[in-house]
């Protein structure tokens, strides 16, 4: 699983004086998390010592030495937090989300292209000659549906995993977000939060939308399931007709094998 990207950088003077205490409050909930004496994890403690260090010193340092101190430490926080994912075990950030973002990794369903040699295509696009015939156009068309209906249901489904998600987690992420940080895996929990959220959390506009959203994916499992319908009955024809070619295979060869021992 990837680390995520730190999302700005330490030799930045451009940076705001509010993400520059963000990015320290997140050093300070680092610290916390990794223990500076509890802790039988000798790289752990060491780390939580020297981010703490670090810290205290941009915090207290003269006026004239600030500048350096607090680029030592905000470069300090954001390369732990860029290694958040090598953090000890119980003591990673995101550790209760790994499963399930090592199933998103394995899946990628926020790729807009569908998985089978991203086959979407628009039609629009082929000159005439490449244009497959109305059987296979209408054939495709069911593909591109059931892949873009699969992506929703596995989006359904990961967000429902995460509904019990402990609130440290949640917290990590608004920390994260208030430091102006980034990474696939923050946004892929941001994502999945928001989606296993209260509706009244939302303001009306986004309740509206998020209804809007529900009611078409709704609409499009109905399809979907009407069409996987027509195909589990295809399957079955085929089926039979595989198992009577079959039987009627062996009853020709259990003849032949009759007529050689009469003879």
């Amino acid at each position: 699983m990837r680390s995520g990207s730190r999302g700005t950088s330490s030799s930045d003077r451009d940076r705001q004086p509010r993400q520059l205490q963000e990015v320290l409050a997140l050093g300070e909930a680092l610290v916390a998390e990794l223990g500076l004496d509890q802790s039988n994890d000798v790289l752990g403690r060491w780390m939580a010592h020297h981010l703490a260090g670090l810290i205290e010193k941009a915090k207290v340092v003269a006026p004239e030495e600030r500048a350096e101190a607090e680029d030592r430490c905000f470069a300090a926080v954001l390369e732990v937090w860029r290694h958040r994912n090598c953090l000890p075990h119980g003591h990673r950030p995101f550790e209760p989300m790994e499963r399930v973002l090592d199933v998103i990794t394995a899946l990628d369903p926020d790729e807009p292209r569908p998985f089978y040699n991203r086959i979407a295509l628009n039609w629009d696009d082929l000159d005439d000659v490449d244009l497959p015939t109305p059987n296979e156009k209408q054939l495709l068309d069911v593909v591109r549906e059931f892949d873009q209906v699969a992506r929703d249901v596995l989006q359904h489904l990961l967000a429902r995993a995460v509904e019990g998600l402990p609130e440290d987690t949640r917290v990590w992420v608004q920390r994260a977000q208030a430091a102006g940080l980034g990474g696939r895996d923050l946004t892929a929990i941001r994502r999945l939060i928001l989606l296993s959220g209260k509706l009244a959390a939302f303001g009306r506009q986004q309740q509206d939308a998020h209804i809007d959203a529900l009611r078409s994916q709704l609409d499009q499992l109905e399809r979907f399931v009407e069409t996987a319908k027509v195909v589990r009955d295809n399957l079955a024809g085929r089926l039979a007709a595989a198992e009577a070619e079959r039987s009627a295979s062996e009853e020709v060869k259990e003849r032949g094998r009759s007529e050689e021992a009469d003879d």
